[in-house]
C-alpha cells in the first residue's frame, strides 16, 4: 500500500469513527447492531477502489483507535 493509499484508508477510518460515535450519543441509545454496519459500509464504498476489503478496513479503524493490536 502507498503512503497516499494509507492516507486515504486512515482519514476515511476516522471519518467513520466520527459518524458511529455522534450516531451513537443518540437517546435512547440505538442497537449497535441497527447502526453501525451501515456506516461502515457507506464509508468503505469510498475506500474500496483502491483494493481495500471491508474486513481490512473495520481492522485498521480498530488499530486507530487503539482497540487491539496495542501492547499493554
Amino acid at each position: 500500500m502507498t503512503p497516499e493509499q494509507d492516507n486515504a484508508v486512515r482519514a476515511q477510518g476516522r471519518k467513520c469513527v466520527a459518524e458511529i460515535q455522534q450516531a451513537m450519543k443518540c437517546r435512547p441509545k440505538p442497537k449497535w447492531n441497527a447502526v453501525v454496519p451501515p456506516i461502515i459500509k457507506k464509508h468503505h464504498q469510498k475506500i474500496a477502489p483502491l483494493g481495500i476489503s471491508l474486513v481490512a478496513f473495520v481492522s485498521r479503524i480498530g488499530r486507530i483507535q487503539g482497540r487491539y493490536g496495542v501492547e499493554s
